[in-house]
């Protein structure tokens, strides 16, 4: 049996009548075409013999030809075509187990809508859903690639409904709608566990949900994959093979820095080292390597899970992020008596993560001691390689490249395809720069020398700048200039 992407399939409802809703979502069946020889139907179910008999029989004398859909389809299809009037409050609750998308429920059109808009959002390897409240209307935007886009637009009167059903998923009041509210829940599609955190803010016309998405079958990316340049890629694995010192990752949210640290840690010997990583919360699981989620309600934080952690006998440490003074002081006297220290920190470029532990009150001689590499990095979105067209670069472009000694004088220009949902860009990839520390550098970091001076002597010693970085993968016509633009300083 054929089986076919029903979003991609057109229906023919011009010269046909569509089964009942109340057949669709019992039996799993729908019309896709018919004409006065043939029906077309679409089955979740390709092992139930006695639906296909009955459709058979129901539309002699035409032949009936059956196509295979998933369940999450129909699901999809079912939420999506429903219609609901707006209602004060859903009764039951979710609580302690994985909310099944793929199942359609009966009486109660708003779970059905909401499975749709989740089935869909991870169908398109969205990693946000967006749902706002405006004057008149509600905004339902997926976070795809970096990007949000808008996809949905819902009456405003349905909101309460929307707000209340996602508030009992996630085991929060229902009836709070002044306060913020943070929670998560689980869900499943097709056997496939997918993690959702829920944040919730009201605003001036009602609320702005956020879910975002983490999903467990994600597969872990070695470093090689991230889409560092090989001179980058080196220094980094360099200093990884340093028995003992600080690595660390810096960028704003989302700029993909816990990715390359699961990239890193999955690219050392784990079966002959002990790993640990202190998280929040635990995206990904890393075979070989002990993970902690952190929990500030029971006051389980970064500082005091890395006091106890040190008892466990670690080679190598990953602290999810060094939020303050207690938790930067701590990793970095961990590096100093001898264990590999990974970590991140929020700042705008590689070399300034000197200034930022300064200002956390740390000691230049400390800093100098155990600061083997920082990494900073941001996510760009990377041209479809099925459509797009090479092009003369133009003035603008052609100086960029000479500043930043790059030898180009084309790019390519995106122009879209069904393969990338007409949007030019299919997948995302890095943009870096690599400080590594070296003796001259520690002399200096101790003597309190400006960036300006460390940063002139990196340069001499090869060191790439985020805009030379991206530039090259512009001229490599891997992303566009426009992508880079939106996140370096050129």
């Amino acid at each position: 049996m054929e089986k076919i992407n029903l979003k991609n399939y057109p229906f023919d409802l011009s010269n046909m009548e569509q089964y009942s809703r109340e057949f669709i979502s019992h039996r799993g069946a729908i019309k896709l075409a018919e004409n006065d020889h043939e029906v077309r139907v679409a089955i979740s179910d390709q092992n139930n013999s006695e639906l296909r008999n009955h459709l058979e029989e129901f539309h002699i004398p035409k032949k009936v030809l059956f196509y295979a859909i998933s369940k999450a389809e129909l699901a999809s299809y079912i939420g999506e075509t429903t219609v609901i009037e707006p209602v004060h409050r859903q009764k039951g609750s979710v609580q302690g187990q994985a909310i099944a998308l793929d199942a359609i429920t009966e009486g109660a059109p708003v779970v059905n809508i909401i499975n749709a808009i989740c089935i869909e959002a991870i169908r398109l390897e969205s990693s946000d859903i967006h749902i706002e409240a405006h004057a008149d209307s509600v905004y339902i935007r997926y976070r795809i690639d970096g990007i949000l886009r808008i996809v949905k637009k819902i009456d405003k009167s349905v909101f309460l409904t929307i707000s209340n059903r996602i508030k009992i998923m996630a085991n929060l009041n229902p009836l709070e709608q002044r306060l913020p509210q943070d929670g998560r829940m689980s869900v499943t599609i097709e056997d496939t566990t997918i993690d959702l955190r829920v944040s919730i803010i009201p605003i001036t016309n009602g609320e702005s949900i956020v879910l975002r998405i983490f999903s467990k079958s994600t597969r872990l990316l070695s470093l090689d994959e991230l889409g560092f340049y090989h001179d980058n890629l080196a220094r980094i694995k360099k200093a990884a093979r340093e028995p003992y010192g600080l690595i660390l990752l810096t960028g704003p949210t989302g700029s993909g820095k816990t990715t390359t640290l699961h990239g890193l840690i999955a690219g050392l010997p784990v079966q002959e080292l002990k790993i640990i990583t202190i998280e929040d919360p635990v995206e990904q699981i890393i075979p070989g390597v002990s993970q902690v989620q952190i929990n500030d309600e029971i006051n389980l934080s970064f500082d005091g899970m890395l006091r106890r952690v040190l008892r466990q006998d670690p080679n190598v440490i990953m602290v999810g992020e060094i939020r303050d003074n207690p938790t930067a002081e701590l990793a970095l006297r961990s590096a100093l008596t001898g264990h590999l220290i990974l970590s991140t920190l929020h700042t705008n470029d590689s070399f300034s993560v000197i200034t930022r532990l300064e200002n956390m009150g740390l000691e230049p001689y400390l800093i100098a001691a155990v600061l083997k590499c920082s990494v900073a990095q941001r996510l760009v979105r990377k041209r479809c390689p099925r459509c797009g067209k090479k092009t003369r670069a133009d003035k603008k472009t052609k100086a960029l490249f000479t500043k930043y000694h790059i030898t180009a004088d084309s790019l390519f220009r995106t122009e879209g395809c069904a393969a990338c949902d007409f949007t030019g860009y299919k997948g995302r990839t890095i943009i870096s720069e690599v400080f590594t520390v070296d003796s001259a550098i520690e002399e200096m970091i101790i003597e309190r020398k400006g960036s300006s001076e460390i940063l002139r002597y990196a340069a001499k010693k090869g060191m790439i700048s985020m805009a030379q970085d991206g530039l090259q993968k512009v001229a490599d016509g891997i992303t566009t200039l426009s992508e880079v633009e939106r996140e370096a300083v050129l």
